[in-house]
């Protein structure tokens, strides 16, 4: 075990499952208390009864309403005294059409995927800049730098507003200590995309030929919450397999 993030708090959001869950995995094998987020509250104490009852937190909350998501970071931080990072990861997307979008759902999606993230970074904000220290780190996507043929053109938007907030959010808080940074996964391997084929895969021209597993992502997520990135900040990390090199 490496024990550079024992006694850390984080809490990451949407982390009862897929890349959420592989990152809380991953701080906590690296001795961090972490805070384990989804909307209902049995599933997710069952999340940390398998991962590790004494090390991870249950917090519910829905994140479709943001202004949930300040409540959140104020209960992980009550819980463990402390607050060290935060992992926007909470986000959804249907791969609707451009033409068939309605102004409803385009709001429901920027609401869970962007202004979710903004207003727990505003809270942890307050409480990081008390101790001068603290990373966030925003779950971006391939999505975010190009058109959203995958996921919908509301998904897109939602994602590159997260990048552009992440910039942000680093340039105001740097002269207290405080980094954000964004990771940009591909396509991940997960229960989302279910039934691709090895055809589909393909096509899809990734210079390592193949997906992404939730770990790829998390092991770029936790490095970027350690003190080994002190000096990383503003910066958005593609872990995509090598598709970003097309643009």
């Amino acid at each position: 075990m490496d024990n550079s993030l024992s006694g850390n708090a984080f809490l990451v959001t949407g982390s009862t499952r897929g890349i959420g869950r592989a990152i809380a995995a991953q701080l906590i094998s690296e001795g961090a208390l972490v805070g384990i987020h989804g909307r209902d509250l049995e599933t997710v104490r069952a999340v940390c009864e398998s991962l590790d009852p004494e090390r991870a937190a249950p917090f519910a909350a829905d994140l479709s309403d943001p202004n949930a998501a300040g409540a959140l970071v104020r209960d992980a931080f009550s819980h463990f005294g402390r607050f060290d990072g935060l992992v926007n990861n909470a986000g959804a997307g249907n791969p609707i059409a451009f033409r068939g979008l309605k102004l409803d759902a385009w709001r429901a999606t920027q609401s869970l995927n962007l202004e979710s993230a903004l207003i727990a970074s505003q809270e942890a904000y307050k409480l990081m800049r008390k101790t001068r220290s603290g990373s966030i780190v925003n779950m971006a996507s391939l999505s975010a730098h190009g058109p959203g043929n995958l996921m919908g053109a509301d998904y897109a938007a939602s994602k590159a507003g997260l990048v552009s907030l992440t910039r942000s959010f680093a340039l105001e808080s740097a002269r207290f200590g405080i980094r954000c940074n964004a990771v940009s996964p591909g396509i991940v391997d997960t229960d989302m995309v279910e039934g691709m084929s090895e055809e589909m895969i393909e096509k899809m021209a990734i210079p390592l030929k193949r997906l992404a597993s939730p770990e790829d992502v998390a092991n770029v997520t936790t490095f970027l919450l350690s003190s080994k990135t002190s000096y990383i900040t503003g910066q958005v990390i593609h872990v995509d397999g090598g598709q970003f090199i097309y643009g």
